[in-house]
Parts: C-alpha cells; sequence; structure tokens
C-alpha cells in the first residue's frame, strides 16, 4: 500500500465567498472565480516542487480547471469517486462535527464508501498522487483515514500532504 499523497483542494468560486451557505446548494459544476484562478496560480510553483508521479482530478469544472493551472498540460486520470458531495451529505457530516464517527447507514455513509473506492484507485496508481478535489473530500479521507489532529476544513487551494508515520498511522500537514 502507497504510504503518502498530496491533496489541493480547487481555488474559490462565487459559492465559496458567500458565508453561511450551506455547501453543495450551488450548481454541481460551477467555475472558478478571478480570486480561484488567481489562489491556484499562486501556489504553482509549490505544488510544482511535490515529488507527484500521478495527478488525480475530480470530474467537476472547478478542480479541473485548478488542476489545468498547477499541472498545465500533464497527464492525469479523473476519478469520478472524488466529486464532491451534496448539500444532504455535507449537511449531515457537518451536524455530527468534524471528529464524529460516521453512521454505519445513510447518506454520508454513501458517501464515505464513494471516497474510500475513489481513495483506492488514487493509491493503486504510481506514487505519490496529486488529487486535486473539494472540502468535502479532504474532509472524508481525514474521517477515513483517523486523523484527528488536523484541521478538516481545507482552505481553497489548500496543499496537504497525507503521509503514513512510523507508528502505521495516517498524518495529514499542511504545506501553504
Amino acid at each position: 500500500m502507497k504510504t503518502e499523497f498530496y491533496f489541493v483542494r480547487h481555488g474559490q468560486t462565487d459559492h465559496n465567498i458567500r458565508e453561511g451557505k450551506d455547501k453543495g446548494d450551488h450548481p454541481s459544476d460551477i467555475p472558478l472565480n478571478a480570486t480561484g484562478r488567481l489562489q491556484a496560480v499562486e501556489i504553482q510553483p509549490l505544488v510544482a516542487a511535490l515529488p507527484f508521479q500521478t495527478i488525480c482530478v475530480s470530474p467537476m469544472r472547478r478542480a479541473q480547471e485548478t488542476k489545468e493551472i498547477l499541472a498545465e498540460g500533464l497527464s492525469h486520470h479523473i476519478i469520478d469517486e472524488l466529486s464532491e458531495c451534496s448539500a444532504e451529505t455535507w449537511k449531515e457530516m457537518s451536524t455530527r462535527g468534524m471528529y464524529a464517527a460516521v453512521p454505519p447507514n445513510g447518506i454520508a455513509r454513501m458517501f464515505m464508501d464513494r471516497v474510500r473506492s475513489g481513495l483506492e484507485k488514487v493509491l493503486g496508481l504510481p506514487g505519490p498522487a496529486l488529487i486535486v478535489a473539494h472540502g468535502g473530500i479532504h474532509w472524508a479521507l481525514c474521517c477515513l483515514l483517523g486523523i484527528e489532529t488536523h484541521y478538516w476544513a481545507a482552505k481553497n487551494c489548500a496543499i496537504v500532504h497525507f503521509s503514513m508515520g512510523e507508528d502505521g498511522k495516517w498524518n495529514a500537514i499542511y504545506k501553504n
């Protein structure tokens, strides 16, 4: 099993700047705004210095646009399971709290199972991989990997290094 990968949350969208709104209450395939494109340009040198071998990206437009700015022209794998969660799923997860266990059934469990499947695909490719996806995916990865010492709500264009420690436990560290 691979023991590390990198994650970048997509750049800002107009939805992200509307404080107090529930995640997922927007059209599912919205673009980056000017700030989001600038955020991706600003972190591009940091991403270029990462030792990734494979790029995996959500099929959603905002993640695709971020990937193109970060790694223009490089081949990538679109992983459908890395799409953002629905508003209903986000609401259930955020109501339960960041570190709460996911219930054994229901929409949050289905989302976690989907993300687990996506992560298995990512880790099956040459690594380390760079994942470009969404805040809900970051949250799910932290939950699935049992990470409790890392703030799960990733900002736009946050770079996170996920790695397994010598103790066999996963860690996540913000790189910017």
